[in-house]
Order: structure tokens, then sequence, then C-alpha cells
């Protein structure tokens, strides 16, 4: 497969070296960045020479490109997308899929209308310790589950560090949408859909014109109620023994509870354990009072995810799940959410399809 990659920023660091680790599958032909001071760092980290573009559209001109790997901010997902399935391209689109579920329709019936796939990378589904997660909650050692609660650390200054994401158009909202979408995704994965949301924001205009906190309510279509927060202003998700974790989902059942945290992993309840241990190996006794920990391969999502899309893409056996027929349901709920916190309500899903910027 050749691969083309519209866009040099800061997340062309993660997919890098997960298309050399698929060099046996896939050759990078060309990258799509105007930015000639990102140049040297795009062949560096792709240990080869692609063809440099400075705009999508002459990248997109290429016959011999099977696929594109988007990862430009978040207005653009929508034109990118559209002009590559019209050319035939194959599509990776970095999260936030698009603004509102109205674009992620547009993107779809493109891709349909034109014979190409459309997947998004939501790494979190793809990534060792995640999987691990999600394997303890489909084992159902935990019975019925009754709680979520999700959790995403960061100290993101988008007025200093990333202009573009300052702005709410170009965002598609605020830290909600652009992060905590992670969470949300992951939710989905391992819980279903959710029924109703309900949020609440504060925002920062020195920071961004978007929320800086936020905290989505939902209760799931299972009975269960969720919890998710983002904090972009916390100096606490740091290395460290004494630092708080960067992100967290912890998962309580009828009969046990489990728990993922960066940087440490993936934990079971000890009753739990000793059923799960018939599944997965441990890491030592938990003792009558306490937690396992679940031994994980440690490959992070991007790998992964980038892996089976090439998989996919070559007709090969793989484990591709967020297609964007799938994660825009995800991004109905960051909308959701947005639109409970205008109106100070709670909202039922499904919702309106309406264009963005029309709420």
């Amino acid at each position: 497969m050749k691969i083309g990659i519209v866009g040099g920023g800061g997340i062309f660091g993660a997919h890098a070296p997960a298309y050399v680790n698929a060099y046996d599958r896939c050759q990078v032909t060309a990258v799509a960045e105007p930015d000639t001071a990102k140049h040297n760092r795009i062949r560096e980290l792709l240990e080869c020479e692609p063809v440099i573009y400075d705009s999508y559209d002459a990248l997109l001109d290429q016959s011999d490109v099977d696929a594109v790997d988007i990862l430009l901010p978040h207005d653009l997902h929508l034109p990118a997308s559209i002009a590559a399935a019209q050319t035939g391209k194959h599509i990776l689109v970095e999260k936030l899929m698009a603004r509102n579920i109205h674009e992620c329709d547009q993107m779809i019936e493109t891709c349909e209308s034109n014979g190409v796939s459309l997947t998004v990378c939501h790494d979190r589904r793809y990534d060792s310790d995640w999987m691990a997660l999600k394997s303890v909650v489909d084992s159902g050692v935990l019975g019925e589950i009754h709680f979520w609660q999700l959790e995403h650390n960061q100290n993101v200054l988008p007025s200093r560090d990333l202009p573009w994401a300052a702005f709410w158009d170009r965002l598609g909202g605020g830290a909600i949408s652009s992060c905590l979408i992670h969470q949300i995704d992951a939710l989905r994965w391992y819980g279903g859909e959710a029924d109703r949301v309900t949020c609440m924001t504060r925002s920062v205009p020195e920071r961004m014109e978007g929320e800086t906190y936020g905290v989505v309510l939902a209760q799931m279509k299972s009975g269960a109620l969720a919890e998710l927060s983002i904090n972009w202003a916390t100096r606490q998700a740091a290395n460290g023994p004494n630092a708080l974790w960067y992100e967290i989902v912890r998962v309580t059942g009828s009969d046990g509870d489990a728990h993922y945290i960066s940087g440490k992993g993936v934990f079971i309840n000890s009753d739990a354990a000793t059923e799960m241990s018939k599944h997965v190996e441990l890491d030592g006794d938990p003792g009558s009072e306490g937690y396992a920990k679940i031994k994980t391969s440690g490959i992070a999502g991007h790998q992964t995810m980038i892996s089976e899309w090439i998989n996919m893409l070559s007709g090969r056996e793989n484990q591709v799940s967020t297609t964007g027929a799938d994660v825009r349901y995800t991004v109905e709920i960051s909308e959701a959410a947005y639109l409970a916190e205008k109106e100070g309500s709670t909202i039922s899903l499904p919702i309106e399809s309406v264009p963005w910027g029309s709420r």
C-alpha cells in the first residue's frame, strides 16, 4: 500500500514510527506540509525520502497514492476527507473525526458514494492497556456494570502552544471535543451507547475560546452511570511517583471492579482476578483485599491502529473497529454535551443533525 500523509504537525510524531514498523506492508510515498521548517523532521521520522507537497490537493492528484492519513486541524477534516474520497483514496483521519455529526455524515456519505473506506484514529481502542481493560469488561467477571469514571488531565495552553486550537470554530469546541473525546469514545467501546447526557464547563478566555474544564454525565442504555471529566490546566498530570494521573478509567460492577491508570497499568480487584486469571496473565498475587495487575504488551495505540488499518486496506485479517460510521456516534455525544450545557438541561440521544454553527 502506498500512503500519503496530510499534515506534518505534532501528532505526526506519533504516526510516523508506526509506518516505519509497517514498511513490510506499506510505503509512505508522499506528505503534504507547506511549512518547510518541518520537512527535515518529516524525513527523519519516516526514515525515508517521501515527496513533500505544499498542499493536500497536490498530494491527492497523485494516482500512485492508495490511501491518506489526515493529520490536520479539526475544521479541515471535512474538506480534506471529501477531496480525498473524490480522488478514490481510502482515509484514516485523526480524532476528532469532525466538528459535529452533520460533518461526520457528509464524510461518511461521500466515502460510501466513492467506494472508499473511512477510518478514525481513536488510538485508545488499540492501546494494549486499554484493550486489557476491555477484555475484563467483556469477560463478564465484573457482573452487571453500574458505574464508569473516565478522566483526562493535561496542561494545554493553545494560545501559546497550538494557536489554531485556541479558536472554537477550528477546534470544534474546547477541551471536551478535542481530548475528552478519547474518553467518550472509550466509554462507548467499553459500555455501549448512551441514552442521555448533561454537561457543565468553565472557560478561561486568556487560554482559549472553548472550555478549559468540562464535566460530562451520562446514563447508558444499560442503566449504568458515567462521569467523564477533563482538566486542561493542571500541572499534576506529570511524571513522578507523587504526580496525579494523565488518564484513568474506573469501572464498577455488581461482582467486582477494575481500573486503568496511565503509566501504571490495568488492575482488577482480588475476587474478580481469581476468575479473570483464566483469561489473562496476572502480574503477581493480589492478596485477599488487594488488586491484581494484568500483564500487557505495552504497545501504544497509534502503532497498532495504523498496523491494523494497513492490514484492512491490504485485505488481511484485521481488528479495525473505529470506522467513520461507528465513530460518528462518539461525536454525537460530544455535540449533545455542548447542547446540554448551552440549554442547562439533559439531552436525550439521538440529536438532530444540523450544520456547524447553526445551533
